[in-house]
């Protein structure tokens, strides 16, 4: 099981919204293309609000963001697609906790490989 850090009173909070030139995804009020160092256009990777390729991409760039692990995003990246980022609606926000939670439910969930 990952360790995620625990929710401080200062937690960030990740959001995104559709605007006239696009999609934008922040964390703490910054892109989070720039945060993770993905190029720029891959904001227009992005999606949400149904299941396919680019929601499941915001669901592993979150998921690799919140825990520093690309096994874990790689591992868990569609079952929160499907669980989380295919609900969301237009304009969204999440807390690092709410994150975290979600995550760790994904993660107790899903059976160990043997």
């Amino acid at each position: 099981m990952i360790k995620i850090a625990q929710e401080q009173p200062s937690a960030g909070i990740y959001s995104g919204e559709r605007t006239i030139d696009g999609l934008v995804v922040m964390y703490k009020g910054a892109p989070l293309t720039k945060l993770l160092a993905l190029d720029e256009t891959s904001n227009d990777d992005f999606e949400w609000g149904y299941e396919g390729d680019s929601p499941a991409r915001l669901a592993h760039a979150l998921l690799l963001h919140r825990t520093g692990d690309p096994a874990v995003a790689d591992a868990f990246s569609i079952r929160l697609m499907v669980q989380f980022v295919a609900k969301l609606d237009n304009e969204w926000e999440v807390r690092e906790g709410q994150l975290d939670r979600l995550i760790e439910e994904i993660q107790q969930s899903t059976p160990a490989l043997s």
